[in-house]
């Protein structure tokens, strides 16, 4: 199997370089940059195209982790995302939300970093408790969506289109617009797949 290679973004000298023997040590995977600020952070990874990208949620010169994951996702999105990091579960969320693939402790051992690398290549990785608060931040806010809301989101679940929904909700299509619209901007989501996602995941 060939090695994954990773880019680490972190402040921090020692924790790279933790990060890096600790991950040769393990064999999986091999550390092809390092950056402590956002600029470095997203030149390198265009330069060295890694398959994971390890960023801190706080670097330096006030960096902040979610920018290089912002960039990431834009302009390099073939590129996983691991959020290293000993940040609260609301900032985890943030990150997430950002286009990040999951979190892994800065208190990890060598051999579960390595294992968190190689599994966010074919899907998340989310520990127990960040999925628990996850989830339950989409419960929230779901409910401050109208009934009316709710009804056509639950059409977005079953596949329909805006036409169908207008047809099963006995509305216009203008109006559907109008209601997707409003969910977008109370969830915090542009993308149809993503409202999808949301409305069969929590039965809305």
């Amino acid at each position: 199997m060939t090695a994954v290679r990773v880019l680490v973004a972190d402040d921090h000298p020692v924790i790279r370089d933790g990060v890096r023997t600790g991950l040769e040590r393990d064999g999986r995977a091999v550390v092809v940059a390092e950056a402590s600020d956002t600029p470095t952070a997203c030149h390198l990874a265009e330069q060295t195209r890694p398959d994971v990208a390890l960023v801190d949620l706080r670097l330096a010169s006030g960096g902040h982790g979610v920018d290089v994951i912002r960039y990431l996702r834009e302009h390099l999105p073939a590129v996983r995302i691991l959020v290293l990091s000993q940040a609260g579960p609301a900032e985890l969320v943030a990150a997430l939300r950002a286009g990040a693939h999951g979190s892994v402790s800065k208190a990890a051992t060598a051999a579960e970093l390595a294992q968190a690398v190689v599994d966010v290549l074919t899907g998340p990785v989310l520990p127990a408790e960040l999925a628990a608060h996850l989830i339950g931040a989409l419960r929230q806010e779901t409910r401050a969506l109208t009934a009316r809301e709710r009804e056509v989101l639950h059409c977005l679940a079953k596949g329909y289109d805006n036409r169908e929904i207008a047809d099963d909700l006995g509305i216009t299509v203008r109006t559907v617009n109008r209601h997707l619209e409003n969910i977008r901007e109370k969830l915090g989501h542009r993308r149809r797949s993503e409202l999808i996602r949301i409305a069969r995941n929590h039965d809305v």
